[in-house]
């Protein structure tokens, strides 16, 4: 495998930066033919084009008239990872337009769902993601079905399509709510997202909100403050009351700290030291740091 890496990183060397005019033709010729040949070569020679931006738009944004995808190019004869990232962040700024211009236009489900993993990525920068799917004429519509992501539901909140809203699996849909309800977004899709979280009813979606509030998120905490919500699950209960300061209650049920010690070891750093500010601020004991662990709840 290391031995073709290599063999495509000298071709498209040769495609760059040969001086005898034939020798760049012949390379390129030679990528265009493993491109269609081998189904591991188009993401070697992604990989060797990425830091060369000029042959990258060369080679792929040549047309592919047989391409069954909109925009009928090279590129997206081959669904290679990574697109909607490079869109959002490649360092050269006219191969990043391109990119760009594909995730705008493409009809192609697996970058749709590239696209839709970034929605629903919370490191993602969502402002610059949605101004890519806003663009997007196949973005707005009901779930896929069988599928639990949700990150395309953001565009159909912020065009306003409100009744596709229901053909999302809602604990699924969780996520997005609050992260566009807490984001720089228009009215009508945050006043919307606020009232669908204020509005769960039990079940998974309902946990799934709870630990948004567990974790600090903003938004959560005002839906469950203001809607009563609480997790119906016993094991999330004592910690949920400890974030939301509800002490009577907690008292009752935790009253040495034994069941939020055991609970706090499954959050991050952060959660732990917002926890440990709550019980500083309300003069109370602060739970036990951990280091973190995985949930496995």
């Amino acid at each position: 495998m290391r031995r073709r890496h290599h063999h495509t990183e000298t071709v498209v060397r040769l495609m760059a930066d040969a001086r005898d005019e034939q020798v760049p033709a012949l390379a390129e010729a030679a990528l265009a033919e493993a491109w269609v040949s081998d189904p591991k070569a188009p993401r070697r020679i992604w990989i060797a084009l990425m830091h060369r931006p000029k042959p990258a738009l060369r080679f792929l944004f040549a047309p592919a008239p047989d391409c069954p995808h909109e925009p009928r190019v090279r590129l997206v004869t081959a669904q290679p990872d990574w697109v909607v990232g490079h869109a959002l962040h490649h360092p050269d700024p006219e191969l990043r337009a391109a990119l760009a211009g594909v995730v705008r236009t493409t009809d192609n489900p697996a970058l749709l769902k590239d696209l839709d993993g970034a929605l629903s990525d919370p490191f993602a920068p969502l402002p610059a993601v949605l101004d890519l799917a806003l663009d997007n004429p196949h973005l707005c519509r009901p779930a896929p079905i069988g599928a639990r992501y949700a990150g395309l539901a953001a565009v159909a909140i912020l065009k306003e399509r409100f009744d596709l809203l229901d053909s999302y699996d809602l604990e699924a849909l969780v996520p997005t709510l609050v992260r566009v309800a807490g984001g720089p977004c228009p009215a009508p899709a945050v006043e919307e997202c606020r009232r669908r979280l204020r509005a769960l009813g039990p079940g998974p979606a309902r946990e799934r909100l709870c630990l948004h509030a567990i974790e600090g998120d903003a938004e959560a905490l005002a839906a469950v403050a203001d809607s009563g919500q609480e997790p119906a699950s016993p094991h999330l209960l004592p910690l949920f009351l400890f974030r939301t300061e509800q002490w009577e209650r907690y008292d009752a049920l935790d009253p040495d700290g034994v069941l939020v010690d055991e609970q706090t070891r499954h959050y991050d750093e952060d959660v732990q030291s917002d926890l440990a500010a709550i019980a500083r601020r309300n003069g109370r004991r602060e739970p036990k740091q951990w280091g973190f662990s995985d949930p496995g709840f």
